[in-house]
């Protein structure tokens, strides 16, 4: 059982070490822009995701609502984004990136993309199992979660 334990361990480890050097990149060009790493992060969802709603942005952020609308709020008063109800549904909004918003995440974009570029160059099989990896562990902590076993 003590191999099993140290796995488990040396697994956890390196969730850790990933999310802390990511986390590092985030704060250091978010930063050098003058805003927060989550902001930045804003950013980069919506140019993935245009004219996303506050529910849905706080799901791909892995935010809770009403945490997304705070940070919402700040970025519309700064100028980064706009917020206007959504033509189909009055109830909900839509975001949008500014120009100033976009400016901002172009040029996160290129400093991030030097940094992170080498994971392009892992071969596609690799990626590949990488991602089918990450996805059983999500399914594994999330049922986990969900049943308050962890």
């Amino acid at each position: 059982m003590e191999e099993k334990e140290k796995q488990l361990d040396d697994i956890l480890s390196s969730f850790r070490c990933i999310t802390h050097n990511f986390q590092q990149l985030l704060w250091k060009y978010a930063e050098e822009l003058n805003i927060t790493s989550t902001q930045l992060m804003v950013l980069r969802k919506l140019a993935m995701h245009p004219d996303v709603g506050i529910t849905e942005l706080a799901d791909l952020l892995h935010l809770g609502n009403s945490a997304a609308s705070g940070v919402v709020d700040r970025m519309v008063k700064a100028g980064l984004i706009t917020r206007e109800r959504s033509q189909s549904d009055r109830r909900s909004f839509k975001l949008a990136m500014t120009e100033k918003g976009k400016e901002i995440r172009e040029l996160s974009r290129q400093s991030f993309r030097r940094h992170v570029q080498p994971l392009a160059e892992l071969p596609a099989e690799d990626a590949q199992e990488l991602l089918r990896l990450h996805g059983e562990i999500i399914r594994i902590l999330e049922q986990g979660r969900d049943n308050k076993k962890l």
